[in-house]
């Protein structure tokens, strides 16, 4: 087969595809290509993950995953796999690996490496191999190319076609935004880059594929999420400052947006997960001059320490020592109604608080721990720490009923401070300072 002959695969929608990792990337995607009708693939190393897959239940919580999955459980069109020869059959295979940083926040590509070594089974003519994992710029070119070509001795661009095809999709909701988000490609060649668009529009004819360089494609993917980093930065520096001035940082943002066509700040709050903490670093690891992407970095990763702080000054004009308090953490997951817990602001507050000697437990509708019904009554502190919508109707009435009731700590700025404070509750809020 040529590479014109698996284009023409692909533009009749006769290709069988394949998925590497079946993680919250690479599952979601295997999924809504074999609901379109598209042979797919997946494969993990992860037997329990693979057997769970097999017997249709979900390893995370992904909106509407479970019945697409159930639906297809049983058929042709959906295989999950263990082993990497199983992907020799495939016509096109994505690499949805994770990419980490190592202990010295630099790009760690084991979970790379060990996969482009892994395909050296699955390899044979012709293939394109699609990287759907965010990388830093001049990847696909600098490690996947050279890598091929020295190390599985396939010709590029011959034998094997390379593209950059990074992921742009929300953690949860990938299965509902995969058909309708825009997509960048960019091939190690011009070619690459029209097989990759095609096998793209497979999940929607209409899809909007911009095709470029492979570094450009790269490079797209970490602007986006950086830039929506250091814009929650700067919300979280005004959070900061309105506190120094003793104001409400959530009220003067909404005023300076409301009805004005030059708003769009957003409002202050932790700021986590697996994407926009490490992002930066992926971007910037080779420049030699000063940035503000990792002011930007110790300005989000300071809220959780930041807030234990406030907490911590509060019990002692109580005359409570945190050291010898009970806390409640209210969250898990990185953002509201995630079980994702990669990097996730509420798991770093946990841990400062346990290392202050505090007392923890935590409470999260997604995993299996105590009702805080069941925990508030011994609690010192409450900390909102994700806002999942399980919590932010709290009682706060039930809570003055306590004796004492326990400070509250809202990192969203969502519990009222007006009902907490006719109630006799003490609320510290992220952005608000002392005199309001």
């Amino acid at each position: 087969m040529t590479p014109e002959d698996l284009l023409e695969k692909v533009k009749r929608r006769d290709f069988t595809l394949g998925v590497v990792g079946l993680g919250r990337v690479g599952l979601p995607l295997a999924m809504a290509f074999a609901s379109r009708g598209i042979r797919t693939i997946g494969m993990d190393l992860d037997e329990n993950r693979v057997s769970d897959i097999g017997r249709g239940t979900m390893p995370f919580r992904e909106v509407g995953a479970e019945e697409v999955l159930q639906g297809l459980n049983g058929s042709d069109v959906l295989r999950v796999t263990n082993n990497y020869a199983d992907l020799r059959e495939a016509d096109a295979i994505f690499l949805t690996v994770g990419t980490v940083l190592n202990a010295e926040s630099r790009p760690d590509y084991s979970q790379l490496n060990a996969a482009l070594s892994g395909l050296a089974e699955a390899l044979r003519p012709v293939q394109i191999i699609m990287l759907r994992s965010t990388v830093a710029p001049g990847t696909l070119l600098k490690v996947v190319k050279p890598f091929m070509e020295r190390t599985l001795k396939v010709k590029v661009g011959q034998d094997v076609l390379l593209a950059s095809t990074p992921e742009r999709i929300a953690s949860g909701i990938a299965l509902k935004e995969l058909p309708m988000l825009p997509e960048i490609t960019g091939g190690a060649d011009e070619f690459s880059s029209q097989v990759a668009a095609e096998v793209l529009k497979c999940l929607n004819p209409d899809k909007l594929v911009s095709t470029t360089t492979s570094t450009s494609a790269e490079l797209a993917k970490l602007f986006t999420n950086v830039y929506r980093y250091v814009t929650f930065a700067l919300a979280n520096e005004f959070a900061l400052l309105a506190e120094v001035h003793g104001q409400d940082a959530h009220e003067i943002i909404r005023m300076a947006n409301a009805n004005y066509p030059r708003g769009g700040i957003p409002l202050p709050g932790p700021c986590g997960g697996p994407c926009l903490t490490k992002d930066g670093y992926f971007l910037v690891e080779d420049l030699i001059f000063p940035d503000f992407i990792l002011t930007a970095w110790k300005l989000n990763e300071g809220v959780p320490a930041h807030m234990v702080r406030r907490l911590r000054q509060s019990l002692d004009r109580r005359g409570r020592p945190l050291s010898d308090a009970t806390v409640i953490v209210l969250g898990m997951g990185f953002k509201a109604e995630s079980d994702d817990i990669r990097m996730s602001p509420a798991i770093r507050t946990a841990e400062l608080l346990r290392a202050e000697g505090a007392a923890v437990t935590v409470c999260d509708p997604y995993f299996e721990t105590p009702e805080i019904a069941s925990v508030i009554k011994e609690a010192d502190a409450v900390v909102l720490a994700t806002n999942h919508a399980a919590f932010l109707g709290l009682d706060l009435e039930a809570v003055a009923r306590l004796d004492p009731p326990p400070v509250l700590v809202d990192y969203w700025g969502v519990w009222d401070e007006e009902r907490a404070k006719a109630a006799g509750i003490e609320l510290i809020t992220f952005g608000k300072g002392d005199g309001v």
